[in-house]
């Protein structure tokens, strides 16, 4: 399957604004679930099953880790060590009588993280070098070992929003799950730069001169604001074709909690795709244990377009008592829900806590939709 698709001006904006959007959304009962977690269809069982314990009405599966596949994909390599065949259509099987949302999660930029690269010769690490960006000495991040990648502060290999291939690329995968599964939406992680200190190959540096006619050093705000324009431009790409392919199925993005620093440092400038109506909620990673610093993200995060926030707890690192606070003040000020990450790491017993926490007994908000009527319809 192979999609063209031209760049989105940013005129297109406004169009999207015309066309109109879902409506803020409330009582979002959420987790993510990460890709380990669909090495089995008993481990997938157990997973829905501490869900639905939870109350939870809806989960961010993540379907496409480092550039590989969980479902059955013409465009991606299956990942490697997916532990039976399509676990997405399992997943979307077993979670709709639960009365459980499928959002399928990917990866956006961040492709590869390992100390060697993927084997099949159709990943993206293989098939286009040119796209991955590159550190401030020009070094791409394709290249860097597991220590280098910790100490630069980044994850992995990264492919550059600047390029329209890449756009290209995202959107298509995107379109492939609208239109072969039965999922409530499409949630995009890593949709940012790795930070400030990437996006400096000769590549990107070149579309940088040619839209502004500058070079990267002349004008530091055109610096930061086309690197902002380049990741929001991604996001429009993915909105556009999914617009198209299946209107019904929502755009979500996991971002970084603090607005201003996510735009600042990482060019992810998450309120103006609100501002737009580019997505239809964000959920962001408010994943601190300081209770203090919780509430005051909470604050920060819903101070605009508080109906369109899913405010993310961690309970990796915390108790599931502590992390909830913050997303219970998010809440109390207007937040459309809460996103638990993950499901998998959630300590035995923390579904009570959970359950206990948000209201339980409401129905899925987005449980209207044509893909989950159609999942709950199955005998």
């Amino acid at each position: 399957m192979k999609f063209w698709f031209k760049s989105i001006a940013f005129s297109w904006l406004l169009i999207l604004v015309i066309t109109g959007l879902a409506s803020g959304e409330s009582d979002c009962r959420y987790f993510w679930v990460v890709r380990d977690g669909l090495a089995s269809p008993e481990q997938v069982d157990e997973l829905l099953a501490r869900a639905e314990a939870a109350g939870a009405n809806g989960i961010m599966v993540q379907v496409v880790g480092r550039g590989e596949a969980y479902y059955d994909s013409d465009l991606l390599p299956p990942a490697h060590f997916a532990g039976f065949d399509d676990p997405l259509q399992y997943l979307i099987q077993k979670a709709g009588p639960m009365g459980l949302e499928v959002h399928a999660w990917i990866n956006a930029f961040l492709v590869w993280s390992a100390p060697s690269g993927p084997e099949s010769p159709m990943h993206i690490y293989n098939t286009h070098p040119e796209w991955f960006t590159a550190d401030i000495n020009g070094r791409s991040s394709r290249t860097f070992t597991d220590s280098e990648a910790e100490a630069a502060g980044i994850v992995g290999a990264t492919l550059s929003p600047a390029f329209p291939g890449v756009r290209e690329y995202i959107a298509g995968i995107a379109v492939e799950l609208a239109e072969n599964y039965r999922i409530d939406g499409i949630h995009l992680d890593y949709i940012r730069y790795p930070n400030s200190s990437f996006g400096f190959s000769s590549a990107e540096l070149e579309l940088f001169q040619l839209a502004t006619g500058l070079s990267q050093g002349d004008n530091p705000e055109a610096w930061a604001v086309w690197r902002q324009q380049q990741v929001t431009e991604t996001v429009a790409t993915v909105r556009a074709v999914l617009r198209s392919a299946d209107p019904g199925v929502l755009l979500s993005c996991a971002v970084m909690a603090n607005p201003y620093s996510s735009a600042a440092e990482f060019s992810s400038d998450w309120r103006s795709w609100l501002d737009y109506g580019l997505v239809d909620f964000v959920c962001p990673m408010a994943y601190t244990s300081d209770p203090d610093r919780a509430i005051e993200l909470a604050e920060i995060t819903t101070s605009v377009h508080p109906d369109k926030i899913v405010y993310g707890i961690g309970v990796w690192n915390q108790t599931v008592s502590n992390a909830v606070r913050g997303a219970q003040q998010a809440v109390s000020l207007g937040a459309a829900g809460v996103c638990v990450f993950s499901l998998n790491s959630l300590p035995a017993g923390g579904e009570s806590v959970l359950k206990n926490s948000w209201n339980a007994g409401v129905s899925p908000k987005h449980g209207m939709s044509p893909a989950y009527l159609n999942r709950v319809s199955v005998p």
